[in-house]
Formats: C-alpha cells, structure tokens, sequence
C-alpha cells in the first residue's frame, strides 16, 4: 500500500511540475507577442543613404533627436524623451532610432561609432529634417557627439547625460572588465532566461539597467516596468549590446570635444554605477561654456531627478531654438 501511496504521489508531483512548466511557457510565449506587437506598432524602418535604419517619430514642432543607450532601442529612446522632457515635450517633434545591433535595425559590418554618426545625419536627410537637437545618452552618448563633430550644422543643441565618453583612467583603477561570456554570449541573447529573470529577480535587471538598489525603491510602477519591457525581445537587441559592451571593455576613444559648435548640455550622477561622474568632470573641464550638471544620486537612470533634468533641458532647447530662429530671420 505505502509503494502505491508513493507511486500515486510521485506521479502527483510530476503532474504539477508538468502543469506549471506548461503554464510557465505560456506565460512566456504571451508576454513576448505583446512586446513584440508593441514594437511593430510604435515604429517603423526608414531607408536612408547609410541602410535601413528603425524610427519612431512622435508630435509637431521643433525637432529632437533622440539616441538611445546600451541595451535600448527606439522604445528606451522614447521613455527618454518623456522622461528628459515631460509635458513641455509634447510641443516638440520627438525622433527616436534605433542603433546599430537593436531590433530592427541591422548590425552592419562598419559598426563603428563615426559611421553611426553618418547613420545619424542618414535618418534626418531621409525624415527631411534639416537641424534638430539631440539628446545622447549613456553608450548612445559617443556616436552623438561624433555626430555633432561632424554634422555641426544639423545639431542645434546637444544634451549628453550619463555619457560614455573617453575619461582618462584613475590611477591604481583596475582595468575595465565586462560580464562572463556565458552572460553576454547565452543568458543576455535568450528571450526566455531574461523573461525568466524578469519574473524571479527584477532586481538584477534593474541593476544592469544602472538603477543600484539605493535608488530602486524610488522607481514608480511605470519606470519600473518600463526599465523591464526594455530587455524584451533580448534577441533582437543583442548584437548592439555585445558590441556597446565591448566598446566600454576597451574604453570610449578620444573625441575633440572642444571643438563643439553648439550649446552643449553635460549631466551625470555622483552614484552612477557605470562612472559617469569622472566623464562629465573631464568633459566639462575641456568644453568650460558647456552647462555641466552633476547630480548626487540617482544611478545610471537618474531616477528621482526628473524635474531638474527636465528644466535643464527645457532651458536649453528653448534657448538654442530661439537663437536659431532669430538667426535664421536676419
């Protein structure tokens, strides 16, 4: 009696375990059609003289370029422009990409941050966009300012926050070191282990979003979601991410930055995991008409900081706009 006691219960037990991975799977198979269905519909690929290129554009008026960070894609450059400019934003004609490596944008064999830059100029020749300004952020940050360097005249203003730009490397700092291959080379390209790690562990993804878990107590519900959404489809974003990762594992080269032409917004953030503080110090100390900003908190996200990010960004556009518009009228 005990044997078919144990028979019936093991059997049990293999049912449920059977049940749950279906249900498991399920889950899964419902939450990818819903991210990828919502990428389909916010966005489209645009053909331009550099390859196709994927773009998002949303509202009327003076127009904002917005070049996402590692990991992202059009729909991080988004929930950047909403998160940079709030309400006042809606009076603006927010362009969004996504760069080389992520989602509908394909990974070419140049994938090089200058010629991200001629991709850059690419998008706004093919929306007809003459002059915009740009907001770059993290390792979107290195192929903007490229951008400005060499399209000065399309850029109008430039904002870089938390930029992954070339800072010298502090004495007695260990070098740079990346993620274990089987991280970046299995765990960060399968759709199901970071689905998986959504529902187990949110807190690590929201690490290696740059939110450190000082700060990840004052992410609302929708930026927390939204910091999630972003890993999906991991597939799709991978080739960019490897290739961002590997750019910080070698470092960010030199760029003249002294050279900038046009009024130049520097943000960074003192518990920036990723070290975006000794970034914008040096960057900073190289362009002295830059207005450099240097937040006490708020990690690689900035989360809390909204509302000053937000008037730091609106003085600056409003102000380069208006300049430009006067110029223009002469």
């Amino acid at each position: 009696m005990k044997s078919v006691t144990k028979q019936i219960a093991g059997t049990a037990a293999m049912l449920a375990l059977g049940v749950a991975g279906v249900g498991t799977y399920l889950m899964y198979r419902a939450d990818m059609r819903a991210a990828r269905s919502r990428l389909l519909a916010g966005s489209r690929v645009v053909s331009t003289a550099r390859g196709p290129i994927e773009v998002a554009v949303v509202g009327a008026g003076p127009p904002v370029l917005v070049v996402h960070g590692t990991g992202g894609g059009f729909d991080q450059g988004m929930n950047i422009a909403r998160g940079f400019m709030g309400e006042w934003g809606e009076g603006f004609r927010r362009i969004a990409i996504s760069r080389f490596g992520y989602l509908r944008t394909p990974m070419p064999q140049d994938g090089s941050s200058a010629a991200q830059a001629d991709a850059l100029a690419a998008v706004l020749d093919a929306l007809e966009v003459p002059r915009a300004a740009v907001i770059g952020v993290s390792a979107g940050a290195h192929p903007t300012a490229q951008f400005a360097l060499c399209y000065p005249e399309k850029v109008e203003a430039l904002v870089l926050a938390v930029p992954a730009l070339y800072a010298p490397p502090e004495p007695g700092a260990p070098p740079t070191t990346g993620p274990p291959a089987i991280i970046t080379d299995y765990v960060l390209r399968s759709d199901f282990l970071v689905w998986l790690m959504s529902r187990l562990a949110p807190s690590v993804l929201l690490r290696a979003a740059g939110a450190p878990p000082s700060v990840q107590r004052d992410l609302s519900p929708q930026g927390r979601k939204e910091l999630i959404d972003g890993f999906f489809p991991a597939s799709a974003r991978h080739a960019g991410l490897t290739k961002d990762i590997r750019n910080a594992i070698l470092g960010w080269p030199d760029l003249p930055i002294e050279e900038f032409e046009m009024p130049v917004l520097l943000i960074g953030a003192k518990d920036d995991p990723y070290r975006s503080a000794p970034v914008v110090r040096y960057s900073s100390g190289r362009i002295p008409w830059a207005r450099a900003i240097m937040l006490e908190q708020g990690g690689h996200i900035l989360v809390g900081q909204e509302r000053r990010v937000q008037h730091e960004v609106r003085t600056l556009l409003l102000g380069a706009h208006a300049t430009n518009k006067e110029e223009s009228g002469r």
